[in-house]
């Protein structure tokens, strides 16, 4: 009972800081795997599990990371495209637990002013009351554009949508961005977008497409300001193949199925 105490006392006193620094710390050795390694399932999976399990535990969490579907072509074909493998848990995929993402990242929450001098300020889209929706809350592994700078600049939102189903893709969600976001800064030491792009995103609010970018300190700007025929030079989006997170689900179902003695089998589409 004590020791309970005592976790839950230092739970509540750790600060901002000391979070962001305990996932890096935790999380080193698999980062060097995935930086001097070849990308194989089994490595991305083990990378991910770990990312996951350390995330996860800094708010008393546990999220579970199914094997990654991506074959060892598939995902050095998606790096030959800019493109990189990720993996949201099913239970941070939806605009009601999205709060829970910046209790993880409180960097996000606000700028290093705000944090000083206005504490009850932040990124309201990161409330758990907040008002930005999800057009879609696919989980499990995804992938998306990895470069810095965002692709698909100077497009108008009609635009956007069309040239990315051109390539049979959907836009990123404002929690796979997050998850994406985040993983870029640990994997490559540098967050989407921080150097001056937006993306408009697959989430809405007051039926408006919202556009967002993170800065060099990790704060996350969310707005949905833009009319759909709005377009400038560093305004672009990201997104995401539609597909394996089906995938992912199946997995996590043929592993409970297993566990309970039974063999299932699942018939997919080709991706």
């Amino acid at each position: 009972m004590a020791m309970k105490e005592t976790e839950s006392q230092f739970k509540k006193t750790i600060r901002p800081e000391d979070q962001r620094d305990a996932v890096l710390n935790n999380v080193e050795q698999a980062v060097k795997e995935y930086q001097s390694q070849p990308h194989t399932p089994e490595l991305v999976t083990k990378v991910y599990q770990t990312i996951w399990h350390k995330r996860g535990e800094l708010i008393g969490a546990a999220y579970e990371v199914s094997p990654c579907p991506y074959t060892q072509k598939e995902l050095k074909d998606l790096e030959k495209k800019g493109r990189r493998a990720g993996y949201l848990p099913v239970e941070l995929a939806t605009q009601q637990s999205r709060h829970l993402l910046g209790q993880m990242f409180p960097y996000m929450e606000s700028t290093s002013f705000v944090r000083k001098s206005y504490p009850e300020m932040g990124c309201l889209s990161l409330r758990s009351n907040n008002s930005v929706r999800n057009d879609e809350n696919p989980s499990g592994w995804f992938d998306y554009e990895t470069e810095v700078d965002a692709p698909y600049l100077d497009t108008n939102e009609k635009q956007l949508i069309e040239g990315i189903a051109k390539e049979k893709r959907k836009l990123l969600n404002l929690n796979q961005y997050i998850v994406a976001g985040q993983d870029n800064k640990l994997l490559m030491g540098q967050y989407l977008d921080e150097k001056g792009t937006w993306v408009r995103l697959g989430s809405r609010s007051e039926g408006r497409v919202v556009f967002a970018r993170f800065d060099r300190d990790g704060y996350l700007l969310v707005d949905w300001g833009l009319g759909s025929g709005h377009h400038r030079q560093n305004l672009g989006g990201r997104s995401r193949r539609p597909g394996r997170e089906l995938h992912s689900r199946i997995a996590v179902l043929q592993t409970a199925a297993l566990l309970l003695g039974y063999q299932v089998i699942f018939y997919s589409p080709a991706l």
